[in-house]
């Protein structure tokens, strides 16, 4: 199961043009918005890796491009519900960050994987 680390306070609103606590903002409009956001969510995490955890998407390297990947996807899926696909910035940005993923992990000698530093006795 995929894990939320975002809030539509976390950049979505204001990359659709809305304060965080905008008037002009209805309920529906706001489900809406968290609908998107999960799902950009659940596909940029799916893109990355099904193993990836939290260590690895709240990093310091990694947490303001995922933000970033996450809000243009919901962005564009908000506004564009119909005929959404995901932006060329935000498939870029989501290559960087699975080489980035890709680069945190060590193939053992018996092929298993851990996390870099990680070790298995």
């Amino acid at each position: 199961m995929m894990t939320t680390y975002l809030t539509v306070d976390d950049g979505l609103k204001r990359s659709l043009g809305y304060l965080p606590d905008d008037d002009a903002l209805d309920s529906s409009d706001e489900e809406r918005m968290k609908t998107a956001l999960k799902g950009a969510e659940n596909y940029v995490q799916g893109a990355i890796g099904d193993d990836a955890d939290e260590s690895f998407y709240k990093s310091d390297s990694v947490f303001e491009l995922y933000k970033l990947a996450v809000n243009a996807i919901a962005t564009n899926w908000f506004l564009h519900p119909s005929t959404a696909v995901s932006s060329t910035t935000a498939k870029q940005i989501i290559g960087q960050l699975r080489g980035t993923y890709d680069e945190s992990k060590v193939v053992n000698d018996d092929g298993a994987t851990s996390k870099l530093g990680q070790t298995n006795l």
